[in-house]
């Protein structure tokens, strides 16, 4: 694929999952992040829609997160061999990314330890619902069968990245903990993990 630069904070955020997929196939690109040296605010005006995840491919700046992991997982072969396999994956990435993701915001940085009870509550029972979902849709090793997809890395994302911060765990999952293992000993993300910089899991 085109070489490309990844534009955001030294932080994980809504970063991170695009440096997964990259680090899942072990594929080089510029993971740029914002420092003294380099300041958001300099770069802001040239971002799309004045805020990053930015995407730099042959010189044209894309935004969105899930737009650029969603481009990044076609380039890299992640999303299926057919069209009913790709609105598969689809399905899969928008029931985290839509249903869970927008509550996490208050249940891991709210303003007040009720506001974060009150949302935590609200983020485990979507992530029950939703998970009790996605394992009835894992067919074979993974959600598309022998091949890992972009959905498979979105669950092991989640697992990752959100589930120690929830005290739950994926132990009534089977079919689910068996992706997440299986993701876990792949040996690229693995040294992406034991050599990414030390840093919180969002800005």
């Amino acid at each position: 694929m085109a070489n490309c630069k990844l534009y955001y904070f030294n932080t994980r955020g809504r970063a991170e999952f695009t440096r997964y997929i990259y680090a899942f196939k072990g594929v080089p690109y510029e993971d740029i992040r914002f420092d003294d040296n380099f300041k958001f605010q300099d770069f802001k005006p040239k971002t799309p829609f004045g805020y990053v995840p930015v995407l730099e491919v042959n010189g044209e700046l894309y935004g969105q997160s899930m737009a650029i992991a969603r481009y990044v997982a076609r380039e890299l072969d992640l999303v299926g061999n057919t069209s009913l396999e790709q609105l598969k994956v689809e399905m899969i990435l928008d029931s985290i990314f839509e249903d869970i993701f927008p509550l996490l915001k208050d249940a891991l940085r709210g303003e007040t330890e009720e506001i974060k009870c009150i949302a935590r509550k609200k983020v485990i029972e979507a992530f029950y619902k939703t998970f009790d979902g996605l394992e009835k849709l894992v067919s074979g090793d993974y959600f598309l069968g022998s091949e890992a997809s972009v959905a498979d890395l979105m669950v092991y994302g989640f697992a990752n990245e959100v589930i120690p911060h929830l005290g739950i765990t994926l132990e009534k999952y089977s079919k689910i903990s068996k992706i997440v293992a299986r993701l876990g000993n792949n040996e690229n993300h693995k040294n992406y993990l034991q050599n990414r910089p030390s840093y919180p899991m969002s800005s």
